[in-house]
This record gives structure tokens, C-alpha cells and sequence, in this order.
């Protein structure tokens, strides 16, 4: 077991009497070699759990057990075993990837360092081109993949991911899922920290939804999903605004995207919902549709009643 969380609380006290539970008694572990995700909104208290599995924070309830041994014992044996990417940009300056990984790579293997693992990764992931540039001349997306790449070039026994593919292009996010599951292979666990649920379906092995600092279930994608094992999902590309679509009385939780209408149903409404967006079609409201089994999100939405996109 490389993680062991227990009835973990955390609260912050503002002025007077005032307080926030951020997280409340969350329990959950996570095994040699395997990528976890916690999901949720911005505010549901992932990242002050993740700032408390690294030692950075202590919990007022429960421990954490990193590799058999406290955290809130020794804090600087966890931060030792885990590497980071923060939800915020890295600040590089005048540094260019290449110098800020190298160094990254370094500090954490000293001699052992191998400089052609930098050399792999920028391949991998498609950004050799920019690295030699300064960091502040670079976009957000390259210096999304540098910050990622300072914290997987000599990655600890829990590589912690918040937020790792904010600002990054379709094609190189999916580089850099190629990378996490190659980081896996040799026995690294992952926690994926993010709120983009329908991306983090197709890379986890289990997940736990937080949601106003509770999990609220947990497990793996498939049985998640059972959750809502009966309904189906209707994704549809508006060609009107929202206001021009009169809705069946058969739709469930309906969110908006942008353009995109998404709604669960039942399965026993099937037919009728195709024939209903065929409809729309003809009448130019809709401009395409697809219908599939429901995902992670839909679930979510489920149990957060929450009629916005997780997304």
C-alpha cells in the first residue's frame, strides 16, 4: 500500500466562530502502480488534502500513512517520496524548460541524474522546439508540460498530478497520458487531482468524488457508473440559443457547455429521444447529436444536483 488515508479532517477558522471544513473524515488508499483520481469543483477540498499528504498541512482528525510510516510525523520524509505538480503555473522567469527540469532532475536524483530523461520527455510530449526559450516568453500550455515535467523526470513513489493538463492542447494531453501510464509500468502510483471528469475517465483506475469536502463514492470507472447503470446520455451541438429548445418532459439533469446541450435519460426513452433530436435537426435548432452509455460526470451531477457542467 503506498497510501492509507483515514478519517482525515481538515478545517480552516476565519474571523470570530467562524469555520470551513475543507475536508471532512475522508478515508480512501491507493495501491503500488496504480492512478487515482479525485474529482470535483474548484472548492471541493482537493487540494488542501493533496497539501496534506505532503506534509504541508496538518489535519485537525484522522492520518495519513505514506509508505507505512505518518505523515504528520515526519513531513519531510513525505514531500521526499512525493513529486508535485501544483495547480498553478510555475513560475520560471528567465529559466528555459530544459534548465528547469534538468534542475528539478538534480535535486531529486543528484548523481544518479540522467539528462537524456529530459531529452525523452520534450520528444515524447512534442515541446523540444521551445526548449531552450525563456520561460516568460513561452504559452501557458508549454509551461503547463514543463511544470509536469520537472515533477515526472525522476518521479517519487507518489507522483501527485493538480490539474496537469490546464491550458494543453488535445494532442499533447494525450502525450502526456501516455507518459503517466508509462510511469505506472515501473511500479509509481498517481493521484489525478482535476474537475475535468469526462478526461480523467478514460485514465484512471479508481476515483473518489468529492464534492463540499466529503467523497461522496468511490471506486473503479465502471463501478462508479453503475450508479446510473439505467440512463443513457444525449450530447447535442446547438445551432439556436438554449431558449429556442422545448425540452421533453423525459429529460433528466440538463447542463449546458457552450454550445452544447448535454441531458441523461432512460433507457426506456430511447426511441423517443432520437426521434425528438432528428426534430430539432430538421428544424436547424440542433445542429448534430450523439447518444451513449452515461459517464463519470453524469454521475457527479447526479450526486451533487448540480445543473452545470462539471467540465
Amino acid at each position: 500500500m503506498i497510501l492509507d488515508v483515514k478519517g482525515v479532517t481538515k478545517v480552516f477558522r476565519g474571523k470570530g466562530k467562524s469555520e470551513n471544513v475543507a475536508n471532512d473524515h475522508l478515508t480512501f488508499q491507493i495501491k503500488e502502480g496504480e492512478i487515482f483520481g479525485l474529482l470535483g469543483h474548484n472548492g471541493a477540498g482537493k487540494t488542501t488534502l493533496v497539501n496534506q499528504i505532503t506534509g504541508l498541512l496538518t489535519p485537525e482528525e484522522g492520518n495519513i500513512e505514506l509508505l507505512g510510516k505518518s505523515v504528520t510525523a515526519s513531513p519531510a520524509r513525505a514531500r521526499s517520496l512525493c513529486s508535485v505538480q501544483p495547480q498553478s503555473q510555475v513560475p520560471l522567469g528567465l529559466l528555459t524548460p530544459k534548465q528547469a527540469v534538468t534542475l528539478m532532475g538534480k535535486i531529486r536524483a543528484g548523481k544518479k541524474f540522467d539528462p537524456k530523461r529530459v531529452e525523452q520527455l520534450f520528444e515524447v510530449l512534442d515541446i523540444q522546439e521551445w526548449a531552450n526559450t525563456e520561460g516568460e516568453k513561452l504559452s501557458g500550455g508549454i509551461r503547463r508540460l514543463t511544470a509536469f515535467c520537472m515533477a515526472v523526470v525522476t518521479p517519487g513513489e507518489l507522483v501527485v498530478l493538480d490539474e496537469p493538463t490546464n491550458d494543453v492542447d488535445p494532442v499533447r494531453r494525450g502525450y502526456l497520458w501516455q507518459v503517466i501510464r508509462d510511469l505506472t509500468q515501473n511500479g509509481t502510483s498517481v493521484i489525478l487531482v482535476t474537475h475535468n471528469v469526462l478526461e480523467a475517465e478514460k485514465a484512471v483506475n479508481r476515483v473518489a468524488i468529492m464534492d463540499k469536502g466529503k467523497i461522496l463514492t468511490q471506486g473503479d470507472p465502471t463501478e462508479i457508473k453503475s450508479l446510473v447503470e439505467d440512463k443513457m446520455r444525449m450530447e447535442l451541438s446547438l445551432g439556436k440559443e438554449l431558449k429556442h429548445i422545448e425540452l421533453p418532459d423525459w429529460v433528466l439533469s440538463p447542463r449546458q457547455n457552450g454550445s452544447r446541450l448535454i441531458f441523461s435519460l432512460n433507457s426506456s426513452e430511447v426511441l423517443a429521444t432520437i426521434e425528438w433530436a432528428k426534430n430539432q435537426a430538421d428544424k436547424g435548432i440542433v445542429m448534430d447529436y450523439t447518444l451513449s452509455p452515461t459517464t463519470i460526470e453524469d454521475v457527479y451531477i447526479k450526486l451533487t444536483s448540480n445543473k452545470e457542467a462539471v467540465s
